[in-house]
Order: C-alpha cells, then sequence, then structure tokens
C-alpha cells in the first residue's frame, strides 16, 4: 500500500479516517493492475450463450479499464427480438462499461444532538460499488454486417450474429481477454519445448550463412559454363599430332612415377613441378609454444580448437520411462575409426607458381600463388577420411540417431541413467549413419565410463569426446554398449531429434523403436571469441630458409579460416603466409628464425582446429643446380627424330639455364639440334627441343638446370615428347 493513515492513543477519530484507509489500498490496487496487469481496456468472465431464438444469456465477469476494476455479480439475460434482421443480417454486440454506484440504502442513526445525545435517522447508501454494466448494442442491418462503433469507455466482450430467423451465433472477443499468469505458464512450456528444439539451428545460422556464401563465391555461371565447354570440345577437335608420330608421352610432374630417381646423377625433387632439389632441410613439430595455452582447448587425440564453453545443441525432455540395456543380447561390435583430412600450406619461391596448370592438374583443390609466394590445399570434401585402426567391444548396444541441423563441435554427450548396475563399463561412441542406421564403422568420436562414474538420473551423467565436427544436414547417432545391468532414461517419440532408437538384437543388428527416444544431450563448443592468434613453436633452419611449408591434419569448416603468420628474425611484423612482400629473402638475406603463430577466425558457434603432429613443418633452401633423368620410354618402333616440349615457371634467361638431352643406348646424349622460344602472356615460356638420334626404339629424358646464387628458381611444370 503505497499511503496509510497514522492512529494514535487518545486522538480523535473521524469519518475521513476509516475512508482514506479504503481508498488508499483502491488506489494501491488499481496502481498494481495498471503498472503489472495491463493499463488497457480487458475482460474476464462475461460468457455469452444464446438460450433461445432470440435471447441471450451473460455470466457474472470483471471490466478492466487503466488499471480500474468493475464487477457484474450477476448473470444477465437480453431478448433480442427488437434487433433481428428483416431481411439480411446483423452483428449485435454485448458491451460493457464501468461506472460507480453507491448501493445498499439502510437506515442509520445519526447524532444531532451533542449535548441530550438525542439521534434521528436518515438512510443512507452503506456501499460504494464499481459496477460493471452490460447491454447490447446493435450495428447496421446489412448483407456484409459490421460491428456497431463503439463509445470510448466500453469494450465488446461478444458479437451476436443475427439473421431473419434469429441468433445464428455467438463469438467472444478473446482478444480483449485479460492476460492469465498461468495461461502465460502454459505457452511459455511449449515457447521453451520449441526454444530447445530451435535454438542449435538458430543461433548458428549465421555460420551457415558464411559457409552458404563462401561455397557460392566464385562460382561459374551456367551458360559460362556451357559455352567454355563448347569451345574446348572444339580444340579438342582441331588439336592434331603430326600424322607420322610413332609414340608420345608427358608428364606434368604430379607424382614422379614418370622419374628415374635411382640414376646415377640424379638430383631434382618433383612436387607439383619438376624442382631444384634442397640445400638444406629440417622438419620441425607443429606444436603449441605453451602447451598450456588458455586461449585454446586440446581434446583427447590433441586436436586443438579455440577456448570454448560447453552449450546444449540437441537435448530431448520430458521423462516418461526407461530401458534396460541387459535385456538386449550382447554381441561383439568391432568399431572402425576415422580422422581428419591432411591439409597443405607452402610459402616461399621454391615451389609450382603456374596456379593454372597446378588446377587442371588437381581439380577441385584450393591454393593461391604468386605474387602471394606460395599456395595451399586441401581435398575440398568434408574433413573426415576413414582410417584403418579398429576397436573390438562386447556387449548389449542402444543407439539413438539424430539429425544435426547446423554444424558444430561435439564436445561431451549428456546421459540419464535410472539404474546403475553394480559393475560394466559404458562405451559411448558417436557415429555415422546410412539409411538412418547407425554404422559403427564411421565412429566419429568414443570415449569410456567408468561404472563409477555414471550418476543416477535427475543427475546427468556428462560424457566429455574428442573434438568431432558433426556436418550440417547429416544424421549421426549415439551409441552405447555396455555389459552392466543399467536403465537409460526415455522420451515419449518427438521430432527435436529427427531420429529413431535402436537397438541390437539376434537376427537384426540394430532394431529401430518409434515409440520413443533415449534422454540424451548434445553438447557443442560455443566459442569464446571469433578470433584468435595462437602461439606455436618458433622455426629455425642454419644459414637461413627461403621456404615455409607446413602439412598436417586440419578442420577447417565452411566459414571458417585458419592462417599462418610469421615473424622472420630481426623483424618486429607478422606476416601470413602468402605474403606478397616475400619476406623470407634469397640466399643471402634469408632468416635463420621465424616466429610462428596459426590465426583462427570463425564464429561463435564454429571455428577452425589443427592437430599439433611431429615433423609437419618443413622448412628448406634449394639448390642452385637440378639433374632429372626420366623412365625408359619404349616405343613401339625405333625412331631417329624426337620433340621435346617444356614449360617453365619464373623463367630468366639472365639467371637461369636449362640444358634436355636424349639418351640412348643407356649412355649416348644427343644435344638438340634446334631450339625455339615462346612466352605465353600469363608469363609461362615454352620452349620447344627437335632431336635426331639414333635409330633407337627406346629413350630416356634428361634435365639439366642451374640457376645463379641469390635468383629465385624456375620450374618445369609440363614435359611433352614425341617421337617422330
Amino acid at each position: 500500500m503505497e499511503k496509510q493513515v497514522i492512529f494514535r492513543d487518545r486522538q480523535e477519530f473521524q469519518a475521513a479516517d476509516p475512508n482514506a484507509l479504503q481508498g488508499y489500498v483502491r488506489g494501491s490496487f488499481d496502481h498494481l493492475v495498471a503498472d503489472a496487469v495491463s493499463d488497457q481496456k480487458h475482460y474476464t468472465g462475461f460468457d455469452t450463450v444464446g438460450s433461445s431464438a432470440t435471447e441471450v444469456t451473460t455470466q457474472p465477469g470483471r471490466y478492466y479499464n487503466g488499471g480500474v476494476v468493475y464487477v457484474a455479480e450477476q448473470e444477465q439475460a437480453f431478448n433480442l427480438f427488437q434487433y433481428v434482421p428483416l431481411v439480411t443480417s446483423k452483428i449485435v454486440a454485448i458491451v460493457a462499461w464501468g461506472q460507480e454506484v453507491d448501493t445498499d440504502i439502510e437506515p442509520r442513526d445519526f447524532l444531532v444532538d451533542l449535548q441530550t445525545g438525542a439521534t434521528e435517522p436518515q438512510a443512507v447508501a452503506m456501499e460504494r460499488v464499481r459496477h460493471c454494466e452490460v447491454s447490447p448494442l446493435p450495428g447496421a442491418e446489412s448483407p456484409y454486417p459490421q460491428p456497431p462503433v463503439l463509445q470510448t469507455g466500453t469494450l465488446a466482450v461478444a458479437y451476436v450474429y443475427m439473421t431473419p430467423s434469429g441468433i445464428d451465433r455467438v463469438e467472444m472477443q478473446t482478444d480483449a481477454l485479460l492476460p492469465n499468469g498461468y495461461d502465460h505458464e502454459v505457452r511459455l512450456d511449449g515457447i521453451e519445448d520449441w526454444k530447445a528444439w530451435a535454438e542449435p539451428r538458430i543461433s548458428s545460422i549465421g555460420t551457415d550463412l558464411a559457409a552458404l556464401s563462401k561455397r557460392t563465391d566464385n562460382k561459374v555461371d551456367r551458360a559460362v559454363f556451357l559455352e567454355v565447354a563448347g569451345d574446348v570440345a572444339l580444340v579438342k577437335d582441331k588439336l592434331q599430332l603430326p600424322a607420322s608420330y610413332a609414340s608420345y608421352d608427358a608428364d606434368a610432374f604430379a607424382t614422379d612415377d614418370k622419374q628415374n630417381d635411382a640414376h646415377a646423377g640424379y638430383s631434382a625433387r618433383v612436387d607439383n613441378g619438376l624442382l631444384f632439389p634442397f640445400a638444406s632441410l629440417a622438419n620441425l613439430n607443429l606444436a603449441l609454444f605453451n602447451p598450456i595455452d588458455a586461449s585454446v582447448k586440446a581434446s583427447g587425440q590433441g586436436l586443438v580448437l579455440p577456448a570454448y564453453t560447453h552449450a546444449p545443441r540437441i537435448q530431448t525432455l520430458g521423462y516418461s520411462g526407461d530401458l534396460s540395456a541387459s535385456q538386449y543380447q550382447v554381441q561383439s561390435h568391432t568399431l572402425r575409426a576415422v580422422k581428419v583430412a591432411s591439409w597443405r600450406w607452402h610459402y616461399g619461391w621454391h615451389f609450382n607458381h603456374y596456379a593454372r596448370w597446378y588446377g587442371w592438374n588437381y581439380l577441385g583443390l584450393w591454393y593461391w600463388r604468386r605474387p602471394w609466394w606460395g599456395y595451399w590445399y586441401s581435398v575440398p570434401t568434408m574433413v573426415y577420411e576413414d582410417e584403418l585402426t579398429t576397436d573390438s567391444y562386447s556387449g548389449a548396444i542402444i543407439a539413438q540417431t539424430f539429425l544435426v541441423a547446423n554444424a558444430m563441435w561435439l564436445t561431451r554427450i549428456g546421459l540419464a541413467f535410472t539404474q546403475i548396475g553394480a559393475a560394466g563399463d559404458v562405451q559411448v561412441v558417436v557415429c555415422e549413419t546410412e539409411a538412418g542406421k547407425p554404422v559403427l564403422q564411421k565412429v566419429v568420436a568414443q570415449a569410456t565410463v567408468a561404472v563409477g562414474d555414471l550418476q543416477k538420473y535427475p543427475l546427468e551423467t556428462t560424457i566429455d569426446l574428442p573434438h568431432a565436427l558433426l556436418e550440417a544436414g547429416k544424421r549421426y547417432a549415439v551409441a552405447l554398449i555396455t555389459t552392466g545391468d543399467h536403465r537409460v532414461a526415455t522420451v515419449s517419440g518427438n521430432d527435436y531429434t529427427q531420429g529413431t532408437l535402436f537397438y541390437g538384437s539376434d537376427g537384426d543388428y540394430f532394431s529401430g523403436d518409434l515409440t520413443k527416444d533415449l534422454m540424451f544431450t548434445v553438447y557443442g563448443a560455443q566459442f569464446n571469441r571469433a578470433r584468435i592468434e595462437v602461439q606455436l613453436q618458433s622455426i629455425a633452419l642454419a644459414n637461413g630458409m627461403t621456404d615455409i611449408g607446413i602439412e598436417a591434419p586440419h578442420v577447417v569448416p565452411d566459414g571458417c579460416t585458419l592462417q599462418y603468420e610469421i615473424q622472420p628474425q630481426g623483424s618486429g611484423a607478422w606476416y601470413p603466409l602468402g605474403d606478397a612482400s616475400m619476406v623470407l629473402g634469397n640466399d643471402a638475406t634469408a632468416p635463420n628464425l621465424c616466429n610462428l603463430r596459426a590465426v583462427m577466425l570463425g564464429t561463435s558457434d564454429l571455428q577452425p582446429a589443427f592437430l599439433p603432429s611431429t615433423g609437419a613443418i618443413a622448412v628448406s633452401r634449394p639448390n642452385v643446380s637440378f639433374e632429372s633423368w626420366s623412365t625408359t620410354r619404349t616405343l613401339a618402333a625405333a625412331t631417329t627424330s624426337v620433340t621435346l616440349k617444356l614449360m617453365l615457371a619464373e623463367w630468366d634467361a639472365a639467371y637461369h639455364t636449362i640444358t634436355p638431352k636424349i639418351v640412348t643406348g643407356g649412355s649416348t646424349e644427343t644435344a638438340p639440334s634446334t631450339t625455339v622460344t615462346t612466352l605465353d602472356a600469363d608469363g609461362i615460356t615454352r620452349k620447344t627441343y627437335t632431336f635426331t638420334i639414333p635409330s633407337a626404339s627406346s629413350y630416356e629424358i634428361k634435365i639439366s638446370g642451374t640457376r645463379q646464387t641469390g635468383s629465385q628458381p624456375f620450374s618445369v611444370i609440363n614435359r611433352v615428347d614425341i617421337a617422330l
């Protein structure tokens, strides 16, 4: 109560005092209703039904206006005969409004003489009621009737639709009902259930949009693609080898299959091109500078993610019973794990610079090239590939499949055990599915929970799992394998998981149950920051490094990026691998030491990851000469004429030399009789050599090259030889 009347001993008591008591209480209630409930016009009660063809009955109710409450305490009947339309239709509104009324008239004695105490009776009202008046208000007759226009301060609680035959129907105006706290509770329960299902999908929509944008970036228009395909078909038709050729062969140096690296004098390297060999090479570890770095978290298998908290992403609610794991037949289960794919980064001047040729030979791989001084690539299928290691377990098995709507990093599983046996550890497996059924040969994460660590429901048993990326739009399963007499909680079959409960049984390895789901929670990583910089162990090479290569397992989901950066010795700045300034320098200026860090960029829901690995970093410096030998070319018929075509990247005649020879009989070397050099518009040098050799049905190709110290190496990116 906002105000109160103060009373004291031996104080005069006047009629205004108790009236003020009531007024203060009424005023406080008015303010409370207006502030906490509603200051608009509402009603409760007033249920109106047709009691005859022309009569309606309205139940008691209350009318709220600006926090003031008016009451109608009696049932009221209204005869609407006079409002029956003659030809078409009419709407009669049952209208409520409020007014204060003095009631309960009683005779009361009033003192008229203080000396004698004489009194005089008077009839006075003993109650003042905020009364709600209810009456019908007709609208105009019309084929398309409209409700009547209401006056200020009135509220329609019901509309009575009338035809010439009487009352057609009664519609309560529920939009004006006073909001009820219990009704809100029921609605909130529904909203919370929906939130548990929808929030994981909605919360990561920013990540999904970023991934979608990345997938559609640089996509060629269909019409353009068809035009290019047509042009390629014409080129194939026009491209003709000489009619007299005996044999031809080509080597894009994608592999060393056509290189005879066992030949005496062989000194070259094949790495997406024919390259100069290493003058110096060191294989170093990709490892955290601080193993307990608080900005990252490493899982059991070592996969490093930015720091995160565990957030429920998929959850089944509403305990409805339990399921015994021991009722199913104990079987032997073989699990086959999967591992992350390997990504490769290279930075420096000693690599195949010709990105277009590289792309032709490795369709679907991503790369950068000069002037960014490097490339990176990975097979762009998602992040897992089969690994041959397997584990076997015996026990009954229960599995629950679920749909992952948004990509997430799985971090833990929550389970509810209603009964815990005296013995029997629980093997928890998260695996992929095929045709909606769990496939234990495609395990993405697994952990063993000791029986002593199991918690009894309503406590949740949480099992931390190795980091595993669950892909959007795929179904996975959480499987429990145990020999213990445990019971797990279930919920009524619902749509939250979009999955099925399975169990192992004799005759059918997995049988589905559509009536219930496992009570479980899938926890995903909620990352603390969208971008972090992770300090890694420094890299070093005596007498300087001109190239850095990193090849290790990485997981870079769509919409995320992982960039390595270096800080060369003596430099205060950080440079990304691929920086256009080629900060490693040449043979003379190359740094001996570089600090290294990884910059991980994603969202609060999804981030890249990497696996620290032994020998994953190669730092090197190229030699100044190379010599390569091809495998023996065996012809169908002897020849005396060979044409050799070489494509060279980063060729500079002022600093480079290249000398090809055709070797016959194992030792006879023939130099080219003619050489034609052309330069493509994209900077590729093409050299065509003509050889006249002793008649032979087989030969080898020897290619030697040099560079001046301090100059950038060139690479041979393609070789074609034609025996005429």
